[in-house]
């Protein structure tokens, strides 16, 4: 590796080796953070689809709990 443009090639790789582990890195960080895996997808995640409908059912158990008060 006498000639300066091996140096500069393995130099770009490392760096581009480097920000894909970053990438990786910053993915799983924000998927801990959030404890939902799905934060992060953009559609076509069945364990989204399957908490937001037990939310939506929750919501709408709570809503027909209501008591009155002056009847």
């Amino acid at each position: 590796m006498s000639n300066w443009q091996e140096w500069v090639v393995l130099v770009l790789v490392a760096l581009c080796v480097l920000r894909i582990l970053y990438g990786f890195l910053l993915f799983f960080r924000r998927a801990r953070k959030s404890k939902n895996p799905c934060d992060s997808c953009v559609s076509g995640c069945e364990l989204k689809d399957m908490m937001d409908k037990k939310r939506h059912e929750c919501g709408d158990g709570q809503k027909n709990k209501k008591k009155k008060c002056c009847g």
